[in-house]
């Protein structure tokens, strides 16, 4: 039994007990109220006979002699009928509330599912990445151990820089995932990625066929998406990037050089991300250069 499962569980039972009490007294005090109201009747209708033998009463009113009474089977029925209209309500009641709070804990089982899902996505890629920095590290030890040179100093510096700035990056994504909603609004494609690519200074050629195109998306989301593949093509990128934009997809390609050849942490995030949204994603190596195509109709 799954800890969510359980606390509906206690949520249900406490609420029918609640309300099993709170039936209990509101029967109770109807019983005693009906029961003096009875009275309060009898002797009216009696004075009523005392100067009036003729007087006609009510069918649940029995006469005999001159004392009067009520039908108890008319008493009974009242009571079943009030006791029965109580209970339909107040069950029904109860059945909307557990539905609602049911519906409440899934959503937020479903988020804290999501949580818990991209964090074991993060630690997987990280340990990944960090796994393959450290094998380098320690080649291009070996290496200088055996015969120093300028360049293997310059690679591991570069190697370090890399990481450090991919980190970086990771971490800034992290704190944007935690903020993002599901609200859909409406934007402009091409005037998002003109806006992105102003945050990137590269001398690499960046090629862009552009057309207005609107979407239905949560903004947030996408433009962590779509800076994240832009990202890791001006990262990985030898010399150019050609970047189309079409009315239900756009489309990256960018050469890549032999020795930063790879995806990126980047691109496996934004690829999570679009599972976790519902986007379609798809990339591939063709020849000498790394293609992704994000569609989102």
């Amino acid at each position: 039994m799954t800890f969510h499962l359980k606390i509906f569980l206690i949520f249900a039972i406490v609420v029918v007990l609640l309300f099993s009490a709170i039936n209990f007294l509101t029967i109770y005090f109807f019983n005693e109220e009906q029961q003096r109201h009875e009275k309060e009747l009898l002797l009216v209708y009696g004075e009523i006979l005392k100067h009036d033998k003729n007087y006609q009463l009510p069918l649940h009113i029995k006469r005999f002699g001159e004392e009067v009474s009520i039908d108890e089977k008319y008493a009974k029925e009242r009571f079943i009928k009030y006791s029965k209209t109580v209970l339909f309500w107040e069950g029904l009641f109860i059945l909307v509330l557990s539905y609602l709070f049911y519906r409440v804990l899934g959503l937020i089982s479903k988020k804290e599912m999501e949580h818990e899902d991209f964090l074991k996505f993060l630690f997987f890629i990280l340990s990944h990445k960090i796994g393959n920095f450290l094998s380098t590290m320690k080649t291009n030890i070996e290496i200088m151990r055996l015969k120093p040179e300028d360049k293997v100093i310059e690679r591991l510096q570069l190697i370090c820089n890399l990481m450090s700035d991919e980190l970086n990056k990771t971490m800034e994504t992290i704190k944007k995932v935690s903020k993002h909603s599901k609200d859909k609004q409406k934007i402009n494609l091409k005037e998002l990625t003109e806006n992105i690519l102003t945050k990137f200074q590269t001398e690499k050629k960046i090629i862009i066929s552009k057309r207005d195109a609107i979407l239905q998306i949560n903004k947030s989301t996408f433009e962590s998406i779509l800076f994240l593949l832009l990202d890791n093509a001006v990262r990985y990128a030898h010399s150019r990037i050609h970047i189309k934009v079409c009315k239900n997809a756009i489309a990256i390609r960018n050469d890549f050089s032999e020795i930063l050849k790879g995806s990126g942490l980047g691109l496996q995030i934004a690829e999570y991300l679009c599972r976790m949204h519902k986007l379609s994603i798809k990339y591939r190596a063709k020849g000498e250069f790394f293609i992704v195509f994000l569609k989102f109709k």
